[in-house]
């Protein structure tokens, strides 16, 4: 079993859920829950959150090590996984800590960097320590959602046409989770975006406000077009629809799935459909199946690089009013992405 060390213990860490929940939104949840990795140690700068931690989670975990910062947290152990949940400006600088230290893996929570200047640095550094980034996408992980996504590749609609996203809001902080299920659909080969949104309004010194996205329109390299709206469509947000030359799908971890072809309905609990999970036991999952010889999980490397590139260009093409080339030219903009 690999030895997990969460950074950071706000509410994606650990606080969403209580131990008892069945399907836990949170990291500390699914390390719980799953049968691969546990949690060995976590680190944070507050006090209070170490003891409010220690409240509601303590019990479950009788031998877990608390600790101030990372280095305390790596000197002492040295964990297998590493999981930087730390706020959004913060993680460059954390990032860079723990990449030096050279854990087997690193789980880094959405928006991975405040600039694309920020990933280029993260990502060399990774490269040159041979540690494989996943970045915390985490609507991707839903069980239904990955089995729609075996069976689209599989043929199931034919050719995929165009994939439209429901979600909006923040470019980097919230709407990168549907970014990355139209990439999950569509493929992982952006290669140019035109935005519409809203520009924000109050950001710390040194950094621009993040803008909100309305509207989007993404070119792939495949030829597939995705679009990306508010959440106005019948289910809400954080769902897409698939269309294909011979049907349709519908996935999205809060919305119930769905597919037709030509000949009408598709009957998808006779091809496999799984039960509900917690994304964050399957994602951990992933992670120890790659450390055991398996492949690299989702969301890593080259894919979070896709969407995190789309990100920043689509706030480009808001700020500027033009269609944006992949790669984004500005490297150099700072964003504060504090989801």
């Amino acid at each position: 079993m690999y030895k997990v060390g969460v950074i950071g213990l706000g509410h994606i860490a650990a606080m969403y859920n209580a131990p008892d929940d069945p399907v836990p939104y949170c990291h500390v949840g699914g390390i719980r829950r799953s049968g691969k990795v546990g949690l060995a140690a976590v680190a944070d700068s507050s006090n209070d959150a170490r003891e409010a931690f220690r409240q509601r989670w303590g019990a479950c975990f009788p031998k877990l090590k608390y600790f101030e910062n990372f280095q305390a947290m790596w000197h002492a152990g040295r964990p297998d996984i590493v999981a930087v949940c730390v706020r959004g400006p913060h993680h460059f600088q954390v990032m860079m800590e723990v990449i030096e230290a050279g854990p087997k893996a690193i789980f880094l929570e959405k928006p991975p960097s405040c600039s694309l200047r920020e990933a280029d640095t993260m990502i060399a550094a990774a490269v040159a320590k041979k540690v494989p980034i996943t970045v915390s996408y985490s609507r991707h992980w839903a069980p239904h959602v990955l089995r729609l996504q075996e069976l689209v590749k599989g043929g199931l609609i034919g050719k995929v046409t165009k994939v439209v996203g429901y979600t909006g809001h923040t470019f980097l902080s919230f709407a990168s989770h549907t970014t990355d299920l139209i990439c999950q659909f569509a493929g992982y080969d952006p290669k140019a975006i035109f935005a519409r949104g809203s520009v924000g309004k109050n950001a710390p010194e040194g950094y621009e406000p993040e803008p909100a996205l309305e509207a989007s329109i993404i070119e792939f390299a495949s030829g597939v077009i995705g679009m990306q709206i508010n959440a106005d469509g019948l289910y809400g947000g954080f769902y897409a629809e698939v269309f294909g030359d011979n049907g349709y799908v519908r996935a999205g971890i809060y919305t119930p799935p769905f597919a037709r072809t030509r000949e009408g309905p598709v009957d998808l609990a006779k091809l496999g459909m799984p039960e509900n999970d917690s994304v964050f036991r399957v994602a951990y999952g992933q992670i120890a199946d790659y450390l055991a010889g398996g492949r690299l999980p989702d969301c890593t490397e080259a894919d979070w690089h896709a969407v995190n590139e789309l990100g920043f260009a689509g706030i480009e093409s808001v700020l500027t009013d033009r269609r944006i080339e992949l790669p984004n030219r500005n490297r150099t903009r700072k964003i504060f992405a504090n989801g």
